[in-house]
């Protein structure tokens, strides 16, 4: 019976022993396959306290590159994420940082004209939006066109349920089996376009800064000097149909070309590009 028992104890002690080595090398395996959203939660800790200043930039990691989120200026705080947040994550944010900072008087939307194109995409805005964003406070300031849509793409369990997200947002490996089965879903791509979700999240935006009486100033970054970077007419028509001149106003014509050496991926600046020249693109950011 002794002996029984000791086999017992041994044989359960080596299962949990390999469970425990198959979970650390999976964890280990597959870190940094997707990456877990650190910017993000940074920039959501970022604006539940007070900055006492009277400006936000807000943006994609193209804004991050010029205001960085873990330096601010003397009297503007730096929220900006990634394009994968998208103009919902973006509104969200910004309705939170607004809660703690009564004090706020301009903010600052500043992005790639293609992020205005993000329409809840199937690469990464589980992982960026719907983990670190939806919760059940913050989707009932979401449009019900927004969370239909989420439901159908990575469906209501994994949007809703606390658990579920937490355990593939703490193991790489299963997030990428997760999105890996969600990329089969059709979706609509938005190039040089408005999408939905930004002309809903645009006019959110604008509605929260006008109710508060806060200037709304949406500004383009610089984009690579390239033939697939030009040819705007479909995305200022869309701001014409969908009624946001008055908050986009002249959007295409303030965007600035640079040229295509400057960026390291098409997107992001090289390092040397903006030690050398950050102060010259902030400023043609600011004054376009």
């Amino acid at each position: 019976m002794r002996k029984f028992i000791w086999k017992l104890i041994l044989i359960i002690t080596s299962s949990v022993i390999s469970i425990a080595g198959v979970y650390v090398f999976m964890a280990s395996l597959s870190k940094n396959m997707t990456g877990l959203a650190r910017e993000v939660f940074f920039c959501i800790d970022k604006a539940e306290v007070n900055s006492g200043v009277p400006s936000v930039i807000l943006g994609d990691s193209v804004c991050n590159q010029l205001w960085p989120q873990k330096e601010d200026s003397p009297n503007v705080t730096h929220l900006a994420c990634n394009q994968a947040i998208t103009p919902a994550g973006t509104y969200l944010l910004l309705n939170k940082y607004l809660q703690h900072n009564p004090q706020t008087r301009e903010v600052f939307y500043i992005v790639r004209p293609q992020t205005l194109g993000n329409d809840l995409n199937l690469n990464y805005t589980y992982q960026y939006f719907v983990i670190p964003f939806v919760n059940d406070e913050s989707i009932k300031l979401l449009d019900y066109d927004t969370i239909t849509k989420l439901y159908e793409r990575f469906g209501k369990f994994f949007v809703l349920n606390d658990y579920a997200k937490q355990m593939l947002l703490n193991n790489n490996l299963l997030m990428q089996q997760y999105l890996n089965h969600v990329r089969h879903k059709s979706e609509q791509t938005y190039n040089h376009r408005l999408s939905p979700t930004a002309i809903i999240y645009l006019r959110k935006i604008n509605a929260l800064c006008s109710e508060l009486n806060i200037s709304l100033h949406v500004l383009p970054l610089p984009v690579p000097d390239t033939e697939s970077n030009h040819g705007w007419e479909l995305f200022s028509d869309d701001i014409k149909a969908y009624g946001l001149s008055g908050i986009l106003g002249n959007f295409t014509e303030m965007i600035h070309y640079c040229p295509d050496e400057w960026y390291r991926d098409g997107s992001h600046f090289k390092p040397d590009v903006l030690k050398e020249h950050i102060s010259e693109l902030r400023n043609i950011v600011m004054n376009p």
